[in-house]
């Protein structure tokens, strides 16, 4: 029941409650006198004034004032009663509402781990208070968020994610193909990784997360066997985000990469033991811790330890010195492969992450770490002692560790811990905690324990018949709702049909008219192309017929001139006759000359006839061009069009070669085909090019309309 901002319903009611409550003045005023106070001593003016560090430091001081005065307590004592009273209230409503299969403590449990979870999100700096937690396993989400928060390093992530993102490459190890075999055997031959068994995502996560941690290791050297198996706790509590059949996604594994190698990054020296001084010296330390728990708890597995490793040619030394160098020495012999691997193959994953949830939550607390692991390896060894006592040799003890820690439970060391180290190691987690905001443990006496979760009023008795009645009106009522909804989505559904059916209808209407365009608009290009080629057609018939007669008019010129001579009058014609007897006229003055001189007709040579012939048809020619061709303007956009058509033409068919040949063809290719192909490729040719021509007339007179 989390409002839109994740945190729960009840821990904002809670707020509400506390803010509006005397209480909380009270404190508020005290708090801002404190402050003041301090701001007086510090010669400085305005809060405001300071920066964020010094801010965070007055109010650190002004608090530590307050605590223990009385409007702390008033205050802590009515949160603590706030809290109870909501958090019961909401799972009250959730019983009589609901109807959950789950016990009240169980939801009172839920709700509560909803709320820390809210809180540990919104403040990540109160993670300490999960100290409380200890020696108790996390839950799920809990763990989770407990992990993050105390192996966070957004460095390491962002530059993994950044080397995704610029060269994923280089986060893969060369030697990614062995890793993922190593990783693939680890998980068939490990009898406590029986879980991981079959799952995709698991096998992935973990081989991105190992293959990115050789890849920055830049080494050619393999990985260490120890480096595969602590991969396995990280991967395991993220399975609810990793599939069995899918690969991890990427957010997951960048967060597991950011855990796993922060980790490695922090380990203590005696778990990383790289046969190192300073890490011999440290082992041998964590050695006597262990050892020291052997003796005051479980003598009996210390004195086995001590014998069974006894050197076979060194006679047994039986002072104390001797026999503790003796445990010592067996010991570290024993425990060293469970140190380095932090238990992982010797215990089972439930309880193997109990003992990690300790050592996450500790990692904060300076040497906690050390104490704790010595207290849960000696305890494994204390609740095995039945079984060690039998073994006569080190590698029997080693196999019975191997066979019988897979069945130990998580209530057994928590037993062991509660009854001898709880004391101790939780003083020494909470040791240094000095901050405001206690931890409200309602089991503790400093505040009032809570009592709503059993005091809360119980609902009146009803007869069966009533309760009967009462159910069958809630069946009734959520099935009218439940058909409510049915019918609205239903109605939801029809409109949006008929809407997308209208709007089809109307896309459809358009697409008609808009063909029915391109349809009156091809016909009438047909008719107006038509028109032009008649028009063209009657040119050139009356331009031949005009050559024709040139040619006809040239040719008779050419043909040479002949003189017909008319024949001599005879003495009998009619004409000598007249002349004969027709009487002369008296001369005049005139008749003294000559007759005047017959005008002769101007001679024309052929080569003058041909000269006018051939101006008369350059005209006619440069008139047809002009007639054909335009001229100025004109002539440029029809020399231009005439090339734009050419080069389509020329694009058109390459681009058909390709349609139909699927290729270019080479020069003689086609000429090489049989006639019937060449018969046939050409129809498709010349189909593609009329259909993409008629395409670019169209899109052409769209652009002009």
């Amino acid at each position: 029941m989390a409002s839109s901002h994740g945190y729960p319903k009840w821990l904002l009611n809670s707020k509400e409650d506390i803010t509006k409550s005397k209480e909380w003045n009270s404190f508020v005023h005290d708090l801002h006198e404190a402050i003041q106070q301090q701001l007086t001593e510090s010669h400085v003016q305005y809060f405001t004034d300071l920066s964020e560090a010094e801010k965070m430091l007055f109010m650190q001081r002004a608090t530590k004032v307050l605590e223990g005065g009385s409007s702390s307590k008033n205050l802590f004592n009515r949160v603590s009663s706030v809290m109870d009273q909501q958090l019961n209230s909401q799972v009250g409503h959730q019983l009589l509402e609901e109807n959950p299969t789950d016990t009240r403590s169980d939801l009172v449990v839920e709700a509560a781990e909803e709320g820390v979870i809210s809180l540990l999100k919104r403040w990540p700096d109160l993670k300490s208070k999960l100290h409380i937690c200890f020696n108790q396993p996390l839950v799920e989400p809990m763990r989770q968020l407990a992990w993050q928060l105390y192996l966070s390093n957004p460095r390491i992530r962002k530059i993994y994610v950044d080397l995704l993102n610029e060269n994923p490459r280089a986060a893969i190890s060369p030697m990614d193909i062995e890793i993922s075999q190593k990783v693939e055997q680890m998980v068939l031959s490990e009898q406590t990784f029986v879980d991981l068994k079959g799952s995709v995502g698991h096998f992935y996560a973990m081989k991105a997360t190992l293959s990115y941690h050789h890849a920055r290791q830049q080494a050619n050297s393999r990985l260490k066997d120890i480096d595969y198996f602590l991969v396995v706790p990280f991967v395991v509590v993220a399975s609810n985000s990793l599939s069995r059949r899918e690969p991890a996604p990427g957010k997951v594994v960048a967060q597991l990469v950011e855990e796993y190698l922060t980790y490695m990054s922090t380990r203590p020296g005696f778990v990383v033991d790289s046969g190192s001084p300073l890490h011999n010296e440290e082992m041998k330390g964590f050695v006597g811790k262990v050892a020291a728990v052997l003796e005051k708890h479980y003598p009996d597995v210390s004195s086995v330890v001590a014998k069974t490793y006894v050197p076979a040619r060194e006679k047994i030394v039986t002072t104390e010195k001797g026999s503790r160098a003796l445990l010592l020495e067996g010991l570290q012999e024993l425990i060293r492969p469970m140190v380095r691997t932090m238990l992982i193959g010797y215990l089972n994953f439930e309880t193997l992450l109990y003992v990690w949830d300790q050592y996450i939550i500790g990692l904060d607390v300076p040497g906690f770490s050390a104490e704790w692991l010595s207290v849960v390896i000696a305890t494994l060894l204390g609740l095995e002692h039945d079984k060690l006592k039998e073994c006569q040799s080190p590698l029997a003890m080693e196999t019975v560790l191997n066979r019988e820690s897979p069945l130990l439970t998580i209530q057994q060391f928590q037993y062991q811990v509660k009854r001898h180290h709880y004391r101790e190691l939780f003083a020494m987690l909470t040791a240094d905690q000095k901050s405001a905001m206690p931890v409200l443990d309602p089991t503790q006496s400093l505040h009032p324990p809570w009592r709503h979760w059993y005091n809360d009023q119980i609902p009146p008795y009803t007869k069966p018949q009533d309760r009967r009645k009462a159910r069958e009106e809630r069946e009734a009522e959520r099935e009218r709702l439940l058909q409510q909804q049915r019918d609205a989505e239903r109605m939801k559904k029809e409109g949006e049909l008929r809407d997308r059916k209208t709007t089809e209808g109307e896309t459809m209407k358009m697409a008609a008219a808009e063909r029915a365009r391109l349809d009156r608009e091809k016909i009438d290009l047909e008719y107006q192309l038509q028109e032009e080629k008649r028009r063209r057609l009657d040119a050139e018939k009356r331009a031949k017929e005009e050559i024709e007669q040139l040619r006809r008019e040239l040719d008779a010129l050419r043909k040479p001139v002949s003189l017909v001579k008319s024949p001599n009058p005879s003495l009998m014609s009619t004409s000598s006759y007249v002349s004969r007897m027709l009487i002369p006229p008296p001369p005049t003055p005139d008749s003294q000359y000559g007759l005047p001189p017959i005008a002769e007709s101007p001679s024309h040579s052929p080569a003058q006839a041909e000269e006018v012939i051939f101006d008369f048809l350059r005209k006619i020619r440069k008139s047809m061009d002009k007639i054909a061709n335009g001229e100025g303007q004109e002539a440029e956009h029809l020399n231009k069009e005439t090339e734009k058509y050419i080069y389509n033409n020329v694009q058109d068919i390459k681009r058909a070669q390709i349609e139909v040949f699927g290729h270019r063809l080479q020069p003689g290719e086609f000429e090489r085909m049989d006639a019937h192909k060449q018969k046939k490729a050409s129809d498709q040719i010349m189909e593609l090019i009329q259909k993409w021509r008629e395409d670019r007339r169209a899109r052409e007179l769209r652009k002009v309309m």
